[in-house]
């Protein structure tokens, strides 16, 4: 209502005529009416007096009549006041309610000038919202990055937080499916009765009434036409008929609120991107390019320089420049250069002056009206020595290749191209511009026959078959020969999806290892050839004359000559010991690999022990063997000869009438066989020296080729096994020992290996041990 209803109100009840004023008026009426008459009477004019009386009647009817419409009119202007007063009251409670809507704007819209404190700001905005919709509480709550799950951000209530069950507290919108519908559609949700609320929701109307809950708004924020949140309003007071200023006011808030969220986040990103920028590892400075100073840097540059962050603000361009190096951010840099560019070899200078090689990394931009220069300054003190350690290690590469005479070459797999170095090209009489760069060339100098197995062992590798690649072919050369080449190479590089990139290795011209191991092969049949006629055409002869002597020596009785045939029967005896041991030793250099076998040491031990029965006896010597039961080993037969040599040393060096012990010890997972006589021993200087071939040490009455304790190593090398030689414990004399891997079944006793340490594991093979030596 406006003031000239105000006006109009005033004016009619003004025009009201009181019931007094009517009754005063009939009374003056019916005096004068009185008085007209008795005059008439008093003349008795009978006409005038009907007259008069009709006429007062008439005016007592008229005014009984005006008197009724005046109290008609009364009324209902008595009515239009009773409303226009109503209404007046309800303007002045829209004046009033206007009133507080402006001053909530005005104090909302303040918050929010350059706020210093989102937080705070957004805390008395909810108060505020409080107190305007006289509510018990309100909270914004915001979405997680999922659009279901939510968390309360800031929280008002006019009790104690902890007595009020909030709506939303603890959950996500799938549990209120009807009002994330309309939360979605940005409109404002007003509830002022919880019973009014329609089936569609019921679920949200069971979780009112849980939470004592009778009348509710929602207001959604949205940034950017997203929605991120919304603000929670319980129990306010709703008008009956909300105004569209009250509606407004809510939607200025929600506005106003995504503001500051917007601001927020924005902050956040900022302080995100700033501590980003002074954490990284990079020296970073701001320049305006057209005053020549830094307006900004971040931390690490300061750290690093060893200035403080307003000593480099406050630096000067010179000052700048000597510490940066350069004037890059000038304008004829970027002329000459461009709006980005880097410079990877320049040098800065701390404080200290200390030099630090750098890279940089500039870039130039305009921003209102004034041009700057972003510079990103990085360190390459690490990328320098690492660059010099690769350079070094590609010096001794090349001199290690050079050294070796290999070649080197480089396959990429996918594009096909193929790098190699000189000495690759030169193998072959070429110089490396001659030969095209591709996988295939390479392929088509392989000789025709040697091509499917070099290319087998390349796929064999490739598909992790073989660990590494190993091939050795014959290549043409530039004069058109054929050469033999050992290559060698590896995986070295691997897609994302695990398949071979990148194929390197080297190659070796093994021509005259070829020709070295022709004229090897030449050499090992003539030895084969000399062995043979070592073993038949030499022996057969010694062997007869073994025969004549032993018949001669049996028909003659002269001593003179009897010692003379002697003579000739102990060389013969040697002459045949030295074929039969020159002709085992060439057998055994042969020998590469044997096969094991699971036997009883003991047995073996036993027959070998038979055979020298008859020499013990000339020497009227004892044998002891200290072994009674079983002692499995992986060995071979062979192991005979070694068991043999040992004894036959032992009767040979030692006095007459001296004992000769054989013992097997149990070292946990090896048979140590321990020969021991009574010699005169072996000096320690000598013990290395005599499993050498044509070693040997001087015995008295004694002498020999040196080679049989050259085969003894020989087959313990064949059966894994080692051999080795120490004083006699128990006094004069030496004890010639091997070691030899037990052999385990189902039926031998064996120690669980996970109560072993790792010392008393065997080595898989002897080999893998460091060598024990004699």
């Amino acid at each position: 209502m406006d003031s000239s209803a105000i006006k109009r109100l005033k004016k009619d009840a003004h025009m009201k005529i009181p019931n007094l004023a009517n009754s005063v008026f009939f009374l003056i009426v019916c005096v004068f009416g009185i008085i007209i008459v008795a005059s008439f009477i008093l003349t008795d004019e009978t006409d005038m007096i009907v007259l008069s009386s009709v006429l007062i009647a008439a005016t007592f009817s008229v005014i009984i009549y005006a008197s009724s419409r005046i109290d008609k009119m009364n009324l209902e202007l008595e009515e239009k006041i009773r409303e226009l007063k109503d209404e007046k009251a309800e303007v002045e409670n829209l004046v009033e309610q206007n009133s507080k809507i402006e001053t909530t704007l005005t104090s909302l819209i303040s918050l929010f000038i350059a706020p210093k404190d989102v937080d705070r700001a957004i805390r008395e905005t909810l108060q505020r919202t409080g107190n305007f919709c006289n509510c018990e509480c309100d909270y914004l709550v915001l979405f997680g990055k999922d659009g279901n799950s939510f968390h309360i951000q800031s929280y008002w209530s006019r009790e104690n937080p902890q007595n009020r069950k909030m709506m939303f507290k603890n959950q996500d919108m799938s549990g209120y499916p009807w009002m994330a519908e309309r939360i979605n559609e940005k409109a404002i949700l007003s509830i002022a009765d919880i019973n009014t609320l329609s089936g569609h929701a019921l679920r949200e109307k069971e979780i009112m009434k849980d939470h004592g809950i009778h009348s509710l708004i929602i207001v959604p924020i949205d940034i950017d036409e997203r929605i991120i949140g919304f603000i929670s309003i319980e129990n306010p007071d709703i008008p009956e008929e909300s105004s569209d200023e009250w509606k407004q006011t809510l939607k200025i808030l929600s506005e106003l609120v995504g503001m500051a969220m917007q601001h927020k986040f924005f902050l956040s990103d900022l302080s995100l991107f700033k501590n980003l920028i002074d954490k990284s590892n990079d020296l970073i400075f701001v320049i305006d390019s057209v005053k020549g100073i830094i307006i900004d840097v971040n931390k690490t540059a300061c750290y690093e320089l060893g200035y403080s962050r307003e000593e480099i603000l406050k630096m000067s361009g010179d000052k700048a420049e000597k510490m940066l190096g350069s004037r890059f951010w000038e304008k004829e840099i970027q002329d000459i250069c461009g709006n980005r560019f880097l410079d990877i070899d320049k040098t800065i200078t701390t404080k200290e002056g200390r030099s630090i090689p750098v890279e940089i990394n500039v870039t130039f931009t305009d921003h209102e009206n004034t041009s700057y220069a972003l510079a990103i300054v990085r360190d390459v003190t690490k990328r320098k020595e690492v660059e010099e350690i690769l350079k070094n290690t590609q010096e001794r590469v090349e001199l290690a290749l050079k050294g070796a005479d290999l070649g080197m070459w480089d396959w990429n797999i996918h594009t096909n191209e193929l790098i190699y170095n000189e000495r690759w090209a030169e193998m072959v009489g070429y110089e490396a511009r001659d030969i095209r760069p591709d996988f295939g060339s390479w392929m088509n100098m392989i000789h025709s026959e040697d091509l499917p197995s070099v290319k087998d062992n390349i796929d064999l590798h490739l598909s992790e078959k073989t660990p590494f690649f190993e091939s050795e072919f014959r290549m043409q050369n530039k004069n058109s020969n054929w050469q033999w080449i050992l290559s060698r190479g590896k995986v070295v590089e691997w897609t994302g999806d695990s398949e071979p990139s990148r194929l390197a290795g080297t190659t070796m011209d093994t021509s005259e290892r070829k020709k070295f191991e022709e004229e090897l092969r030449y050499s090992n049949e003539l030895k084969d050839l000399f062995t043979d006629i070592m073993r038949h055409d030499l022996l057969n002869p010694a062997g007869n004359i073994r025969g004549f002597t032993d018949l001669l020596l049996e028909l003659e009785d002269n001593e003179k000559k009897k010692n003379m045939v002697n003579s000739i029967k102990r060389n013969n005896d040697k002459l045949i010991e030295m074929i039969d041991i020159a002709a085992k030793f060439a057998k055994l250099e042969s020998i590469e690999e044997i096969r094991l076998e699971r036997m009883d040491i003991g047995a073996i031990l036993r027959n070998v022990v038979e055979q020298f029965e008859h020499s013990l006896e000339d020497k009227q010597m004892t044998l002891e063997l200290r072994a009674n039961g079983t002692y499995y080993s992986m060995i071979n037969p062979i192991i005979e000869e070694i068991f043999a040599n040992f004894i036959s040393n032992a009767i040979k060096y030692s006095p007459e009438g001296a004992l000769i012990t054989i013992d097997i010890v149990d070292t946990n997972y090896y048979w140590k066989v321990n020969v021991t006589d009574s010699g005169e021993g072996i000096p320690d200087d000598v013990k290395e020296l005599i499993f050498d071939r044509f070693k040997r040490v001087n015995k008295k009455g004694v002498k020999g080729t040196g080679l049989g304790l050259a085969i003894v190593k020989r087959i313990a090398e064949i059966v894994e096994s080692e051999v080795g030689v120490e004083d006699n414990p128990e006094g004069q004399g030496s004890r010639f020992w091997i070691n030899l891997k037990k052999a385990y079944n189902n039926t031998d006793q064996t120690v669980p290996e996970d109560t072993l340490t790792q010392e008393s594991l065997p080595p898989k093979s002897l080999r893998q041990m460091s060598p024990i030596r004699p």
